[in-house]
């Protein structure tokens, strides 16, 4: 994952959620069917101003959503919903133009922060405890976000999301 140099994402883990739910937060208003990751980056990037996408894996109590070149995921009302009242939320989001990670329990915010500070004053925003100076180190900023999302939900990623097809829906812009 760190030299994916092009991949701009989302990816959240719901923990007790149905897909309803997880759909209903995200908005989406319309499936469009079976894609793999790489389909559905290339409809996104087609229609980029138009709808975003999201992909959904269910994995026992989980619930994994992706978004190619999307980041509806990555926002705090998202989390705090998919969280609530009692649950667990987190989200690893990258692109070009930065990156960032939600985590949400029982409906509140618990970290909001860019690992590319860590360790530096600028990152002291919304860091939860966990996250130590050495946490996220620049040469592996991107697979060190997804052991984050491991250590906090207890679900590993598996880059065979990437490969197979999931249920894709649309989000409106």
């Amino acid at each position: 994952m760190d030299t994916a140099y092009d991949l701009s994402w989302t990816v959240a883990v719901s923990r007790g959620r149905t897909e309803d739910e997880v759909r209903a937060a995200y908005g989406v208003d319309q499936g469009i069917g079976l894609l793999t990751f790489g389909q559905a980056d290339a409809e996104r990037a087609e229609h980029l101003g138009d709808y975003g996408l999201v992909q959904f894996k269910a994995h026992g109590e989980y619930l994994v959503a992706i978004e190619p070149n999307g980041w509806v995921g990555n926002g705090t009302e998202v989390a705090r919903v998919l969280s609530r009242p009692t649950g667990l939320f987190f989200s690893v989001y990258w692109s070009v133009n930065g990156h960032q990670l939600v985590q949400a329990t029982d409906g509140q915010i618990t970290g909001r922060f860019d690992p590319t500070f860590v360790g530096l004053p600028a990152g002291a925003n919304d860091m939860p405890g966990w996250v130590g100076d050495d946490e996220f180190p620049l040469e592996h900023l991107r697979s060190a976000s997804l052991v984050a999302m491991e250590r906090q939900t207890g679900l590993s990623f598996d880059p065979a999301w990437l490969t197979e097809p999931l249920p894709t829906y649309r989000i409106p812009a």
